[in-house]
């Protein structure tokens, strides 16, 4: 049995279990911020995608739920610098349509639109391999604006 690494995420009380090996291992609490969970399609497991934040970085946490339990199977270290100007958002769209897997890094225009274009980086919390894979920006035509019509 693999051996469990436990993070402490202040995130309405819930504790996420990190798992496998010490490549995700961050070693201090960190808080968390915002999450969602995928839509659920044609798995069978349910999988989410929270964003918390430790000091001078953010954390992309990629979590399955098992039993009631939140694991974590995959994290993205982004360095809080990058959000000068920059902000991280989900409900991007491709040429195929909206992709709930994606979160991008954008430029935050506030500008009023509907959507986002200006893509920095890219991620898809891929459900098939259990890790986020980073995609190319071009791929990301536009991401939705959550504060568009408020």
């Amino acid at each position: 049995m693999k051996n469990l690494f436990y993070i402490f995420v202040l995130f309405t009380s819930i504790c996420y279990s990190q798992q496998t090996n010490k490549k995700y291992w961050i070693g201090k609490e960190i808080k968390s911020e915002s999450g969602f969970l995928l839509e659920k399609g044609n798995f069978d497991t349910d999988f989410g995608v929270a964003f918390s934040h430790y000091e001078t970085k953010i954390f992309l946490l990629f979590f399955k739920v098992e039993n009631s339990q939140k694991i974590i199977i995959d994290i993205v270290e982004i360095n809080k610098k990058e959000l000068q100007g920059n902000k991280l958002t989900e409900y991007c769209h491709t040429n195929k349509g909206v992709d709930n897997e994606i979160i991008a890094l954008i430029k935050d225009t506030n500008n009023g639109n509907e959507f986002y274009t200006k893509i920095k980086k890219a991620w898809r919390a891929n459900r098939k391999i259990g890790k986020f894979e980073k995609i190319a920006k071009r791929k990301v035509k536009k991401c939705s604006n959550e504060n568009y019509g408020i």
